[in-house]
């Protein structure tokens, strides 16, 4: 077992797949960097002086970066899921992978993509990953019919309700009551808007639900 294990702080690496409108894949390894307070590509991380090692999966179940600064100054996502709803930020309940689309990408492909479990609505994107809008199942239905559009950027909605990585989760939940929406793509900043990530309203309130747990097993440990 190497060193890194016991001196450094795991990070977990995020995995954003765009498929362009030649239905080309690109893929972007991310970590959430706490000494910036946002996400940075990885080849950034790894080139850091405190970047002890990196771990790749090639199942892409196990990704990591270990770091011997993180956790100075702000909680690992790990001890924030202990925290209460509006200090734990939201990005520890967002998963390490998204699918994201550009606006030139066909109708046919988002379709076919939508298909997957799990996958309601994508993030659209800019070539740079900036989010320009999202389209959702609801979107391909509404377009159904014959003679309809061809490319995403007719149908998808704009401009895409969004959340920042460093927002809480109470924050979150509060957006998603306020817009009306289930989705939102989570952003590395408000400025720059590149897409981390997703969480859904099923992510919030199976935290919520795991915090009600939490403290009914604490009140009748005290009781």
């Amino acid at each position: 077992m190497s060193d890194a294990l016991h001196t450094g702080v795991r990070l977990p690496i995020r995995v954003r797949r765009t498929i362009d409108g030649d239905g080309q894949k690109t893929v972007a390894h991310l970590v959430h960097c706490e000494a910036r307070n946002r996400s940075r590509p990885l080849d950034d991380c790894a080139n850091c002086l405190d970047c002890e090692s990196v771990h790749i999966d090639p199942l892409e179940q196990d990704w990591w970066v270990a770091c011997r600064r993180a956790g100075v100054h702000h909680p690992t996502l790990e001890r924030a899921l202990v925290l209460e709803g509006d200090r734990t930020p939201v990005l520890s309940v967002v998963g390490p992978r998204v699918v994201c689309v550009e606006p030139d990408t066909s109708i046919m492909l988002a379709r076919e993509l939508l298909l997957e479990p799990g996958l309601t609505g994508a993030p659209v994107v800019d070539s740079a990953g900036i989010v320009v809008g999202f389209v959702s199942r609801a979107d391909l239905l509404r377009n159904a019919g014959p003679g309809g559009a061809t490319r995403i950027s007719q149908i998808m909605t704009t401009p895409a309700v969004t959340v920042s990585e460093t927002s809480s989760i109470a924050e979150a939940a509060a957006l998603m009551s306020l817009e009306g929406v289930d989705r939102l793509p989570v952003v590395n900043n408000a400025i720059s808007g590149r897409v981390v990530g997703v969480v859904s309203a099923l992510d919030l309130l199976a935290w919520f639900a795991g915090l009600s747990r939490k403290r009914d097993q604490a009140h009748r440990a005290g009781s």
